[in-house]
């Protein structure tokens, strides 16, 4: 079969069968031939994206685009997304308070299993799938019975090490994506192994490129580029990484409108895990304090995100994403229109303009000697008699208040 290679990952010694356009559009003579040189790749880079290669008449690329691997496992999400019915419906089987306990644990555990398989790696050792699915178990399990326990266990982690915590908010927000979307829990496991997996390739990325807090240089950024061949050789050396997984470290950083890397595919050309992660992945990013960016509220990167649609995501998506995470995400700080400031501590799936909010200062901006929690499913007033509703969400610097502080 066919391999569909970004022609970014060309070597010499593969044989090319067809191109991403006609081969009347190239200067090419012949449909079909063997790669000699660096000069053909070059030539190829400069007319193609991606081409396609026979491995049976050369090298084989351990980089390619396998749809066929995901076109049976996930078709059901594309007729989801398109107007049909969600393929597994979940029901919320704790409370939060009772889950947070449980959360906890599948966060020190998942950063404890990340943490000896990263060790591992850097050490040239073999990794096995089962320390991968250990690490992702007890998370699945605990998302699973309770996805408004997310925000939460997110915000009790250590986030020193952007790196590891990145890694398990990818996994865990890509678990409470899928369970919204009604993917199986068998293909939830997938799509948390690649969403955990998918920057392993950063171990081999120069520190000072990889940490580095100023602007990056067109030579430093490419290099930044080709994590995702590396993580992509990481996971194939693995035995029983699913191939979905792999090719979501292969594609979630392709955007809807063709402008990613490494192949610049776009639309349903993508793998839908792969429309997924890169989703989950800037969300996550531009929530984050990082080196080079300071975090901004969720519901100021859920906008935007949302003006993204039909660029960098897929519409139907994006539009699915938020309807999961709420117009004010748990964990947002929000202003009332009193002029009260609080944070939103629960959604109600069928009511996201109306969270459960928890009011920290009053309408002068001063803390209340008592947190008063209000459900605003329910009709509250202000002092002046008029109906209480969220006027905007909050960056968290804009009032001096750290949502980790104030655990339900």
């Amino acid at each position: 079969m066919d391999q569909k290679t970004s022609a970014s990952y060309l070597k010499v010694g593969m044989y090319v069968s067809n191109l991403d356009r006609p081969w009347i559009d190239t200067p090419f003579l012949l449909e079909g031939f063997h790669i000699k040189t660096e000069e053909d790749i070059t030539a190829l880079s400069k007319y193609c994206s991606f081409v396609y290669i026979d491995p049976s008449r050369g090298i084989g690329s351990s980089n390619s685009l396998i749809k066929k691997a995901s076109s049976k496992a996930t078709h059901y999400l594309e007729i989801f997304l398109q107007g049909g019915k969600k393929k597994t419906k979940y029901e919320v089987k704790t409370s939060t308070k009772k889950e947070l306990p449980k959360a906890k644990f599948a966060i020190e555990n998942a950063t404890k299993h990340i943490a000896n398989i990263m060790h591992d790696l850097k050490k040239g050792n073999d990794i096995s799938i089962d320390s991968i699915e250990c690490a992702i178990e007890p998370l699945l399990d605990s998302v699973i019975r309770n996805p408004e326990a997310y925000a939460w266990l997110t915000m009790m982690q250590d986030t020193i090490n952007y790196a590891y915590s990145h890694s398990i908010d990818n996994c865990a927000l890509a678990i409470v994506f899928g369970r919204h979307l009604g993917i199986p829990k068998q293909e939830l496991k997938t799509l948390a192994i690649g969403l955990l997996m998918m920057d392993t390739g950063n171990i081999l990325i120069p520190s000072e490129i990889l940490n580095k807090a100023e602007k990056l240089s067109e030579e430093e950024y490419e290099t930044i580029k080709t994590h995702v061949s590396h993580s992509v050789d990481i996971l194939r050396g693995i035995k029983g990484v699913p191939e979905d997984a792999i090719n979501i470290a292969l594609s979630h950083h392709e955007r809807f409108d063709g402008t990613g890397y490494p192949s610049g595919i776009f639309g349903t050309h993508i793998p839908i895990y792969g429309r997924i992660a890169s989703i989950v992945d800037c969300y996550n990013a531009m929530t984050s304090d990082r080196l080079f960016s300071t975090e901004k509220s969720p519901y100021s990167v859920l906008q935007n995100m949302y003006n993204w649609r039909g660029t960098s995501f897929q519409p139907e998506l994006i539009e699915q994403f938020l309807q999961c995470m709420g117009v004010y995400p748990t964990g947002s700080i929000i202003e009332m229109t009193s002029g009260e400031i609080g944070i939103v501590i629960s959604q109600h799936s069928t009511q996201r303009m109306r969270p459960t909010v928890m009011l920290l200062l009053d309408e002068n901006k001063k803390h209340l000697l008592e947190y008063r929690t209000i459900d605003l499913t329910k009709q509250f007033y202000d002092s002046n008699g008029c109906p209480l509703y969220i006027r905007k969400g909050l960056d968290p610097d804009e009032c001096g208040i750290d949502p980790t502080e104030y655990y339900l």
